[in-house]
């Protein structure tokens, strides 16, 4: 049977819905299907912050809090919360807190974050703007969240440009990856959803333009695996 991906207006019930099912096998998933190296771009999207002392950090869409609390552990003293939609994803997030650096998880939604305009050093998103209703719209509400100079470091998918490595890119994703998920889960559909939601996701340059579009300045991206993942880092001005 063909897979449908849900309408706009259905995308956030769905997600929510899918990720919560799928929450404790998450990270084991993540794991098997990079082969442990979303791990080392999530330190890399941690660095690309430059984050100081007290300064505020969001990890938006931060699932089971992985790059929260990495954030932590390369800035011990700043002030980091979380913020997803998914009650299973932040039940995980909050159950691996520690005592002396805890993180505030909040349940929220990305495209209506709740906290006041620039309130945020810095706003960290893994694999998350590829899920919300309005990827446009998202970015003008982080923009709104940022401080002037603040930044933003978003990992997800992108596009292999070369055409050999781009078929197998998408032989592997589109193939094992499910596959994968069948077995760690079988019959959740959000393993077929993963990689359906990134034919629509904009490749790197668009991005990078639609970032620029929504008022971010100095877009750059970093490429890992011949741009299968990549890592986008914009700042907002520092003008008010």
């Amino acid at each position: 049977m063909t897979y449908t991906l849900p309408k706009t207006e259905e995308k956030s019930v769905y997600v929510e819905q899918m990720f919560n099912k799928i929450a404790q096998k998450y990270d084991l998933f993540n794991d098997i299907i990079t082969f442990g190296m979303h791990r080392y771009w999530k330190k890399f999207l941690v660095c690309q912050t430059g984050l100081g002392s007290e300064n505020r950090c969001l990890d938006l869409c931060c699932g089971t809090g992985d790059i929260a609390r990495e954030i932590l552990r390369q800035h011990p003293s700043c002030k980091v919360s979380g913020l997803d939609f998914s009650t299973e994803m932040l039940g995980i997030a909050e159950s691996k807190n520690t005592k002396d650096a805890s993180i505030k998880y909040v349940q929220g939604d990305a495209m209506n974050i709740p906290f006041t305009e620039a309130f945020f050093d810095a706003v960290t998103v893994g694999y998350g703007l590829r899920n919300v209703q309005d990827l446009r719209g998202c970015l003008q509400e982080i923009l709104r969240v940022l401080r002037p100079g603040g930044v933003l470091v978003s990992l997800d998918v992108g596009k292999v440009s070369l055409p050999l490595l781009a078929e197998l890119n998408h032989f592997y994703f589109f193939h094992v990856v499910p596959l994968i998920g069948k077995l760690l889960m079988s019959g959740e559909k959000m393993f077929q959803y993963l990689p359906q939601s990134s034919v629509e996701y904009p490749n790197q340059e668009f991005l990078k333009n639609l970032m620029t579009e929504a008022g971010f300045q100095k877009v750059e991206f970093h490429n890992f695996v011949f741009g299968a993942s990549t890592v986008h880092v914009a700042y907002k001005s520092a003008k008010n």
